[in-house]
């Protein structure tokens, strides 16, 4: 699909683009070709696109001959796909907002997210829906902080919460030229599976409120940070000793941006301990 082509629907379907939906328009079907055929879809698949746009995925997707779903907030551009897209019957489209709508059941997403609200959506797929792959397109900059290693710069609490739930491998990166508006960054492809082995910790909502704690300060010691995180909790800051005493005491000069999942997993089933005995509190910051 052409620019020329992208702005003429777009101004016969009356859609302004909205900076605050993050909204751009793959121009090269190579590329579309490339991210549906990572998907290894069949046709007993059910799958899910968010954010369809003018319909450059969604074109390849019908062509596989399973059931595509479909949700786009903008009005005008759900016209414009039930238009382009009327004799489509393995189509349904759903018009709402993909962090609000209810999800539906899918075996495989296929998606260029938009941008602004990659990160909330990415989450709600992992946490509230069960499928066999994703292939997802997001900013350059947030797909590497996803599949980040520890010790990389751009590890990060987005990285720990991410790979706690997902494994990713990259597939491509796409220039900015290859959409129209030409965003200001480039972008990457990953094909996400949902984690079904490795480190799990006793409790997961400790376990997101220790990376939420010590990765706000990610480049203290861990000592350190673990200290004023315990003490912002209203608990003795020297627990930070006793908790890491029971892990590895080389930890302790340790940055959290330094640490392996099963290290972090490791310090929450600690935390998590302390609290059953009695010894520590709730760990939600007021």
């Amino acid at each position: 699909m052409s620019e020329h082509q992208i702005r003429s629907l777009l101004q016969k379907y009356q859609v302004g683009l909205k900076r605050e939906f993050g909204q751009t328009f793959l121009l090269n079907k190579q590329i579309a070709r490339t991210i549906v055929k990572h998907a290894n879809i069949m046709p007993s698949d059910t799958v899910l696109e968010i954010g369809p746009g003018l319909g450059v995925l969604t074109s390849i997707l019908i062509r596989t001959g399973a059931k595509i779903i479909l949700i786009e907030i903008e009005p005008g551009l759900v016209r414009a796909l039930r238009d382009i897209f009327e004799n489509a019957e393995n189509l349904k489209i759903i018009q709402g907002d993909a962090l609000e709508v209810e999800l539906p059941d899918a075996s495989k997403i296929v998606s260029n997210l938009p941008y602004n609200v990659a990160s909330q959506i990415t989450f709600r797929l992992l946490s509230e829906m069960y499928f066999q792959c994703a292939v997802l397109m997001y900013q350059k900059e947030f797909a590497d902080r996803l599949i980040a290693n520890p010790g990389d710069s751009e590890f990060s609490r987005v990285s720990v919460n991410f790979q706690y739930q997902a494994i990713a491998e990259k597939i491509m990166g796409v220039k900015a030229d290859e959409f129209y508006p030409v965003p200001a960054v480039d972008s990457t492809v990953l094909k996400i599976k949902q984690r079904k082995s490795g480190p799990k910790a006793k409790d997961d909502d400790i376990f997101h409120a220790l990376v939420r704690g010590i990765f706000s300060y990610p480049n203290k010691y861990l000592r350190n940070a673990l200290g004023i995180w315990l003490r912002n909790l209203g608990e003795p800051r020297q627990l930070a000793d006793k908790i890491l005493n029971q892990m590895d005491e080389r930890l302790s000069e340790t940055r959290p941006r330094s640490l392996k999942l099963s290290q972090i997993v490791g310090l929450a089933d600690v935390l998590f301990e302390l609290q059953q005995e009695g010894i520590i509190g709730s760990l939600k910051e007021e």
